[in-house]
């Protein structure tokens, strides 16, 4: 993967780290997300379900605060929530993925959704 979207995503590894369950759902994260990227860059439904459900709106907001000393991961953009932004990408993504990567949105979907729920607008504090 390039080293741009590395960076982007540094924020929503931290985030995870620091979730109860974060380092097993960090791990999955690492080891699906260029696929995930790919599918989003070249499927064009899973393109769609990621512009249509605000997912650039959610990477740019956390990334906007990259400079804060605390990252706030938002409840909502544009009226739409992390919880169907994650939810319509998981159906997406369990349709045009590998099967790795459908069996890792199965085994953590809920435990996903669980935290997205109970750690809305969570301060993460960034390592210095």
């Amino acid at each position: 993967m390039s080293e741009q979207p590395r960076i982007k995503l540094e924020p929503f590894e931290a985030a995870l780290l620091r979730l109860p369950d974060g380092a097993a759902l960090a791990g999955a994260f690492q080891m699906h997300i260029e696929e995930v990227i790919d599918l989003i860059n070249r499927n064009r439904r899973v393109g769609v379900v990621w512009q249509r459900f605000k997912g650039p709106v959610f990477v740019q907001e956390v990334i906007r605060q990259r400079a804060s000393a605390e990252i706030m991961i938002p409840e909502a953009v544009e009226g739409v929530s992390l919880e169907m932004l994650l939810l319509q990408m998981a159906d997406a993504l369990q349709q045009h993925g590998s099967p790795q990567l459908c069996s890792a949105i199965a085994d953590n979907a809920l435990r996903v959704f669980r935290l997205a729920r109970e750690h809305r607008n969570v301060a993460i504090t960034q390592s210095a």
